[in-house]
């Protein structure tokens, strides 16, 4: 069992469209190494094309603690802070990404409000790093 990076409590595991995934109800959620293009391209496929909600869509930017330093849950190195779909998360380029409460949420909306995304164009090679 992986511990939370923010609280380093023991996390649960859970699915996110049939990925299992690490969670922290309090803080968060840990993504393994190309998690989150699963989760995103799953996401895609179970939504469909176009959605009502889109036309109403905004975009979402979770605020950003840049004081807070986490460690990957994997190998304890400092994670660095990117962007994805503007939302901020921490990275671990060889383990996975820690996103905050919040964060997935946040980034499938933002997908959502791209229009190739919602076509069925592949994600850039950029994102398949996530």
């Amino acid at each position: 069992m992986l511990d939370c990076p923010v609280c380093k409590t023991g996390m649960k595991q859970e699915k996110v469209h049939d990925v299992t995934v690490d969670v922290c109800d309090a803080h968060g959620i840990w993504l393994d190494k190309k998690e989150l293009f699963l989760i995103t391209e799953r996401e895609r496929h179970d939504v469909g094309s176009f959605s009502w909600n889109d036309l109403f869509r905004r975009l979402q930017k979770p605020g950003l603690d840049l004081d807070r330093k986490l460690s990957c849950v994997m190998c304890e190195q400092e994670m660095k802070i990117d962007r994805y779909e503007d939302v901020h998360i921490d990275v671990c380029l060889d383990h996975g990404v820690w996103l905050d409460v919040g964060e997935l949420e946040a980034v499938l909306n933002n997908l959502r409000m791209d229009p190739a995304y919602v076509r069925g164009v592949a994600l850039r090679v950029k994102d398949m790093r996530f």
